[in-house]
């Protein structure tokens, strides 16, 4: 008898465990006994195990792709004569990697599978796997599907010279009890296991090149992290964090071209860039100047032309990259004449061949007189005004994957043929207009004096970005110098006088810039809106700074928790590289201007 009680209570033990882990199980409590209820989903998890092949690889770039291969299969506890019909399966990304999962994708031997996000928990992030055939899962029969997974993020360079740190989840989530899981770490080409460090517990030594871990069987929903920090001179971090392109056409349908690229390098000295079919006249810019012939190669092809640039020393040695690239594209191939007065431009957008983009934005600029027609079919398209009679588009993209296409960008406007002539006859007629109306308002004041156009020289254009980034330097001294004082780095006398020396050279230079400044806002027009720009993002750097300052205090008070922190501290850089795009596009725009 007591043994008939003690084996109830297993049993019941057991199934309340199973309610707990598949929440399909319900418990409900009756006069005498414990009632079980199992739901179709629930019955399929306790009738299937699985098996698991995760293999983990780090690619050129930062990236870590994972590739899982999945074999269901009958449990051994399921009725042998019974077989398990799947039409979907559900896959967990831990919740804390889910911000750097930019790409995935589940296949088997006969294509691609349906698969979408299925909302996310306190843990997972569910993505869901359908099956257009349901499997039939049973004794005698085999299948397995494989899904990969592209992470960004995950690598970051330490301190120490070429030292690299990767963070990666190491199991999959699942809602089943997995067999066997057999985890394959392969390093990047030309690291050592024996130079590497890991942790030894969790991975044994297979290959020179190789780790391996194996877990049989697996709970159900585990979620474990492990890392690896390994040393290489050859191995590239790069991140484009930002596009910028303006496409404009002039009133004689020239097609000119400028895109800002912002990058993150480390370890990196080329660059690959595609621009579209028939592009010429391209030139390439940094912050310290032009591109000579030999860093920049060129090659032809079918559908787009490949720039390969060799970054300059400077540039390659920093973390945080800015160029620019000037090009003409042939009207013919792009833009097509619909009536008389009617027009469309037809552009293959290109991009670079990365993982993930963060940002690219496309601005299409029209000729004096020109107008769009709002039925160009875009979501992501606003139209502004520049001035009274010209306008212009923005098409916005983000987070865009390796294999995603921007299409071929297609916008209809109209422009009449005769404005191009017309144009100088009316600024004529107004210029004229002008100098009668100023003569007519001075005669009664004595003799007119003759008013000439405010130009801005090269000399005062050059001082003036030399001026700017020696305050940038400056500004970047003074930042570090904190730093290395909260770090104990340096003394406080060393750091009061430093501090001054500083405060002093910014003081200097901060009074010429104003006045260099001030010279070339009095010219007006473009020259007075890039000042007024240049200083609203400067200004903005400064805020910004201040900000992430006073969120660092509060977190360390106790006034916020860790995750207000981490949104704060994400939207103050997200806002800081914004204004920074914006200085740097100005000081290149000024560079062209001397050139």
């Amino acid at each position: 008898m007591g043994r008939k009680i003690i084996f109830t209570l297993i049993i019941c033990l057991s199934l309340i465990q199973l309610s707990l882990a598949y929440p399909s199980i319900n418990v409900v409590k009756a006069d005498n006994f414990l009632e079980f209820t199992v739901s179709a989903e629930a019955y399929r998890y306790l009738n299937i195990s699985i098996n698991v092949e995760r293999k983990v690889e780090f690619l050129s770039g930062g990236y870590i792709m994972i590739n899982d291969t999945f074999v269901p299969l009958h449990s051994a506890f399921a009725n042998a004569s019974n077989s398990i019909v799947l039409d979907l399966i559900l896959i967990g990304v831990p919740r804390n990697y889910s911000s750097n999962l930019i790409y995935y994708v589940a296949y088997d031997n006969k294509g691609y599978l349906p698969m979408k996000s299925a909302g996310i928990d306190d843990v997972f992030q569910w993505l869901e796997i359908s099956f257009p055939e349901p499997i039939n899962v049973s004794e005698n029969r085999t299948y397995n599907f494989t899904v990969t997974y592209v992470f960004s993020g995950l690598i970051k360079k330490t301190g120490e010279k070429n030292e690299f740190y990767a963070l990666f989840p190491l199991y999959p989530g699942l809602k089943w009890n997995v067999t066997h899981c057999n985890v394959t770490v392969i390093l990047p080409h030309g690291v050592s296991v024996l130079r590497a460090e890991y942790p030894r517990d969790v991975f044994i030594n297979e290959t020179t090149s190789i780790l391996r871990n194996s877990t049989s069987p697996l709970r159900a929903y585990a979620n474990l992290s492990s890392w690896i920090r390994f040393t290489s001179s050859t191995f590239k971090l790069l991140s484009f964090l930002g596009v910028i392109r303006e496409i404009t056409v002039d009133e004689w349908g020239k097609i000119t071209v400028t895109e800002f690229y912002e990058l993150s390098v480390t370890n990196v000295d080329k660059i690959t860039l595609n621009l579209p079919a028939g592009a010429t006249s391209i030139s390439v810019y940094d912050a310290y100047g032009p591109y000579s012939k030999t860093q920049v190669g060129i090659t032809n092809k079918n559908n787009s032309v490949i720039v390969d640039i060799t970054l300059s020393e400077k540039l390659s040695a920093s973390e945080k990259a800015r160029i620019s690239v000037f090009y003409s594209l042939p009207s013919y191939m792009y833009l097509n004449k619909r009536g008389w007065q009617d027009y469309e431009l037809n552009i293959d957008l290109t991009k670079p061949d990365q993982w993930i983009i963060q940002k690219i934005i496309t601005t299409i600029v029209l000729p004096e007189g020109a107008s769009f027609l709002r039925e160009n079919h875009y979501t992501n398209i606003n139209f502004e005004r520049i001035n009274v009679l010209q306008e212009k588009a923005i098409i916005e993209h983000y987070n865009v994957t390796k294999f995603e296409s921007l299409g071929v960008l297609k916008i209809k406007y109209q422009y009449a043929p005769f404005w191009a002539s017309l144009k100088p006859t009316i600024l004529s007629g107004a210029l004229i207009g002008l100098v009668s109306l100023i003569i007519m308002l001075s005669k009664p004041f004595g003799r007119v004096e003759t008013v000439k156009p405010i130009l801005v020289s090269f000399e005062t254009l050059k001082e003036f970005i030399e001026v700017f980034e020696e305050r940038e330097r400056i500004l970047s001294e003074i930042e570090f110098l904190e730093q290395q004082s909260k770090r104990g780095k340096i003394s406080r006398k060393q750091y009061k006088l430093r501090r001054k020396m500083l405060e002093e050279r910014l003081s200097s230079v901060q009074g010429r810039l104003i006045a260099l400044k001030d010279e070339i806002e009095s010219a007006g027009g473009r020259y007075a809106d890039m000042m007024k720009r240049l200083e609203m993002a400067s200004a903005d750097i400064e805020t910004v700074k201040r900000s992430i300052s006073e969120v660092e205090i509060r977190y360390h008070r106790g006034e916020i928790s860790a995750e207000t922190r981490r949104r704060l501290l994400e939207e103050y850089e997200n806002r800081r590289k914004r204004s920074e795009s914006i200085v740097e596009e100005i000081l290149l725009r000024l560079k062209e201007e001397i050139l």
